[in-house]
């Protein structure tokens, strides 16, 4: 199952619109259907707060798992003696891996660009 589908299943379990998801992620309703539809991945710092705010973990996204609870009705104790049979696996995929990346190198440019515009304001 794809990331996509996976993010739209668990925003739909919890009865949110893809704008519900959006505002609580501060991005475009534009950004949710992107990812929801595979048409692009979401950075890691994206993709660590829609874990968050879909109280999932982030190699359950990424897994390839197909298993989604949906049912608001289950207790904890219950969802944890599932899980314990359950395991998930961190299988990501190499697109995510390369997206990952390369939003890393940018964020490094970006502070070294950063970094010589304050030595620049510094010597003045």
């Amino acid at each position: 199952m794809s990331l996509g589908t996976k993010v739209r299943r668990y925003r739909e379990a919890k009865s949110w619109s893809q704008d519900d998801l959006a505002i609580r992620l501060d991005v475009t309703q534009g950004t949710i259907s992107n990812i929801e539809s595979d048409k692009s991945i979401p950075n890691s710092i994206l993709l660590s707060k829609m874990a968050k705010e879909l109280d999932v973990e982030m190699n359950e996204l990424l897994s390839d798992s197909t298993n989604i609870m949906t049912n608001s009705d289950f207790s904890d104790n219950a969802v944890a003696a599932v899980n314990q049979y359950n395991p998930t696996f961190n299988m990501q995929s190499p697109e995510l891996m390369e997206s990952i990346l390369r939003n890393q190198e940018q964020i490094a440019k970006l502070i070294e660009s950063q970094n010589k515009l304050i030595e620049g304001l510094l010597k003045k």
